[in-house]
């Protein structure tokens, strides 16, 4: 970040904290391996702090970032297009962009509902949804974890994907209210 003074530094370092997850979420939709989305990220966290001069402060910064997101994943792509076999035409990603950030004030009030409903669950049925898709535990292991057959705990994953689900459908249609 060198060329920043130490106010913009701190707050590039605060919009990016504040953001992250949401950019990150921006990438993975554009480019759904793990693997390949904190590659761009770190490419994206670069950029953005090789042009945070440039930012316009009376504008949001996620729409800002997620234009730097769009452009490492074209990158990325016709960097690896070659060595992969399926990829998306540049004309198909751009509707995906475009639509992901029409639907980001949907997703942040889904996300903040998901959070709410997440603190309503038992502790054990929390357990496994973080065991799952925090950790990305193994099913056979989770089971095992919770004395439970690999069939039982797809269902009961089934079971608290639903209440989840159903929750945050609440939640949204109530304005927040689980």
């Amino acid at each position: 970040m060198s060329g920043l003074s130490e106010s913009d530094s701190e707050l590039l370092v605060s919009l990016v904290t504040a953001n992250y997850d949401q950019l990150r979420r921006y990438v993975y939709t554009l480019l759904p391996n793990e693997e390949d989305t904190n590659d761009v990220l770190q490419e994206v966290c670069i950029s953005i702090s090789r042009k945070f001069g440039e930012y316009d402060r009376t504008r949001p910064f996620l729409p800002w970032a997620c234009r730097f997101a769009y452009f490492k994943v074209l990158k990325f792509l016709e960097q690896e297009r070659p060595r992969r076999m399926i990829r998306l035409p540049a004309e198909v990603l751009e509707l995906l962009a475009v639509a992901r950030d029409e639907e980001e004030p949907i997703l942040a009030e889904r996300l903040v509902a998901l959070e709410k409903c997440l603190g309503k669950l038992t502790d054990r049925d929390r357990g496994m949804i973080v065991a799952r898709y925090v950790d990305r535990t193994a099913i056979d292991d989770i089971a095992k974890s919770f004395s439970q057959s690999r069939r039982t705990m797809f269902r009961n994953l089934e079971r608290i994907r639903r209440l989840l689900f159903d929750c945050i459908d609440r939640s949204v249609v109530l304005g927040g209210q689980p």
